[in-house]
């Protein structure tokens, strides 16, 4: 056999070149959907060991995706997706009872990006006529994880996720779900700081439809925490970061993020007013538009 021909040593044993390790994926046109059903023809046979996947990611990113412990899993490859400016390796976490989907992304120059475990696929599901998932990946790509399941009564329950590389990391771009949520205690993470500057303080209609605002560094700067619950708690929306006010008004943006809202305070009113994509941190059938009143400062004890 001639040395060109030599197949690449995988158990990391000895040292590899990328070039080599990116071969045994292959190269896909996209769009791509995967499932519990199909996932094994995608994936090739060959092994990957975790000394080989370490020349090439950082190994907290290789503990994350096949832990030490894990004796019992086994990394394959499952294909490659190639962009103008990056790359995306697609790795399955094969365990005894689960198969997982991790993926890995590279610069041009070969340079590790970010990563991602965007889904499992559980053996007790495979090909239950009650229950479904898919990975579907379009030509952006964005990794789209679309779980479906049917309860005895017929009734169909749904959740979506969304998730792209962008602005270098993994972000989620993308939810959607009617699968009503557990009651639990909604906690607030500024509830006791300091309540001294003018805007200071908790607007609400009720538990769980609020939005806490408490004082920064500077008289005019602000961090707040905004929760909402609607359509009978089937939509929900969270977010906390920072506010500049000039006079009554001001407006939230950060960059990497599509989100933008605009806050108005007038009297003891806010008025909230979505501007810009915010799907990452609510249910895609609602939004945060809404005002909300002034609570009274509890008075100090004596």
């Amino acid at each position: 056999m001639a040395c060109a021909d030599k197949k690449p040593d995988l158990t990391g044993n000895t040292p590899l070149t990328i070039n080599d390790f990116n071969k045994v994926f292959k190269a896909v046109s996209l769009p791509v959907s995967i499932s519990d059903s199909n996932i094994n023809r995608f994936t090739d046979t060959l092994i990957i060991g975790r000394k080989a996947l370490a020349q090439f990611v950082p190994d907290s990113v290789v503990e994350d995706i096949i832990g030490i412990k894990d004796n019992k899993a086994l990394l394959h490859p499952i294909i490659r997706i190639e962009k103008e400016e990056e790359y995306y390796l697609l790795l399955n976490v094969s365990h005894p009872k689960k198969q997982e989907i991790a993926v890995v992304v590279f610069s041009k120059k070969n340079k590790f990006l970010d990563y991602k475990v965007i889904t499992e696929f559980n053996e007790e599901n495979q090909s239950s006529k009650m229950y479904g998932k898919n990975l579907n990946i379009n030509r952006e790509p964005s990794f789209l994880v679309e779980e479906n399941k049917l309860a005895e009564d017929n009734t169909l329950t749904y959740e979506k996720k969304g998730w792209a590389y962008t602005d270098s990391s993994f972000r989620l771009i993308y939810f959607d779900s009617n699968k009503k949520p557990e009651t639990k205690k909604i906690l607030n993470p500024l509830d006791t700081m300091s309540m001294n500057y003018t805007f200071s303080g908790d607007y609400a209609r009720d538990a769980k439809n609020f939005i806490s605002i408490r004082d920064y560094n500077t008289a005019n700067k602000y961090q707040f925490f905004l929760h909402f619950e609607k359509k009978e708690g089937s939509c929900i929306g969270e977010l906390k970061g920072l506010l500049t006010f000039t006079k009554n008004q001001a407006t939230y943006s950060e960059k990497g993020d599509p989100c933008i809202i605009h806050f108005t305070i007038q009297g003891n009113v806010i008025n909230i007013k979505e501007d810009g994509n915010c799907g990452n941190h609510r249910n895609m059938t609602c939004y945060f538009n809404d005002s909300y009143d002034k609570k009274r400062k509890p008075k100090k004890k004596k």
